[in-house]
């Protein structure tokens, strides 16, 4: 299965690959991996994925954003889906979306037992998706050892069942793989 891959920044895309990847052995290709932060909500943007999707040959295209903020902020919520539901039109197969709750840092404190033989920590966590700025928050209990340029390598040190139990949003994408 040939995986488009949509998101803000070179680091989540290939980060979710490399996850993905532990359990499903797919192609992923990032697609617009030039084009960073804000400026996937441009409309320039909408312009340049739908002439990009002409020239690919994908079987589902997932779309990764950050929430910057927490489940119970609805407008938050909604702006993001908005900009899915105005982007997926560009895609004839099926579009999925992975929408992390704050930053997908987020992921590593799903698995905080894999994070911390990772970074040798001793960090207890509940839910992941309670972690304020999760970033900084890696940044700060690793003393700056976690740079997010390396995301997508230490992605590769997670227990993939463990952060799918832990991290709601994985489930969806998961379920639809497992199809």
């Amino acid at each position: 299965m040939r995986i488009g891959l949509i998101g803000e920044a070179p680091n989540d895309t290939t980060a979710i690959a490399n996850l993905l990847k532990k359990r499903f052995d797919h192609q992923y290709i990032p697609i617009l991996n030039r084009i960073k932060g804000d400026q996937i909500e441009n409309k320039g943007y909408s312009k340049l994925l739908k002439s990009e999707l002409q020239t690919k040959t994908l079987d589902v295209l997932i779309f990764i954003r950050d929430l910057d903020g927490f489940e119970s902020e609805d407008d938050k919520i909604q702006n993001r889906m908005r900009w899915f539901n105005e982007n997926k039109v560009y895609f004839d197969g099926p579009s999925l979306f992975l929408l992390n709750i704050h930053e997908l840092e987020a992921i590593f404190f799903a698995d905080v037992d894999s994070l911390n033989k990772l970074f040798k920590l001793k960090l207890k966590f509940k839910n992941p998706v309670f972690v304020v700025n999760p970033k900084e928050e890696l940044k700060r209990v690793t003393t700056n050892k976690y740079h997010e340029n390396r995301a997508s390598e230490y992605i590769t040190h997670l227990d993939y069942d463990v952060v799918l139990a832990k991290y709601k949003p994985l489930k969806e994408i998961d379920n639809f793989l497992n199809q």
